[in-house]
């Protein structure tokens, strides 16, 4: 059995190609123009690009469409 199945999803490092995923961004674009953001988070790894996917999924929540913070459903 592989340790990385008793990682939770949310502590998981995931790379580009499963950040544009998230995102609905191609692996190009997140590595050209959204990884590179100062709100963005902080990498895990440079070679291969990696994050942490919880981190991930909250930016991408906080960073919806443009709908200012505090305008959001539940906010």
């Amino acid at each position: 059995m592989s340790a990385a199945v008793n990682i939770q999803w949310e502590l998981r490092a995931i790379g580009a190609e499963e950040v544009g995923a998230l995102l609905g961004l191609a692996a190009r674009t997140v590595l050209e123009t959204v990884a590179c953001r100062p709100d963005f988070p902080v990498r895990l790894t440079m070679r291969s690009a990696t994050w942490v996917a919880g981190e991930v999924v909250e930016w991408r929540n906080a960073n919806r469409a443009g709908i200012p913070k505090g305008r959001r459903r539940g906010e």
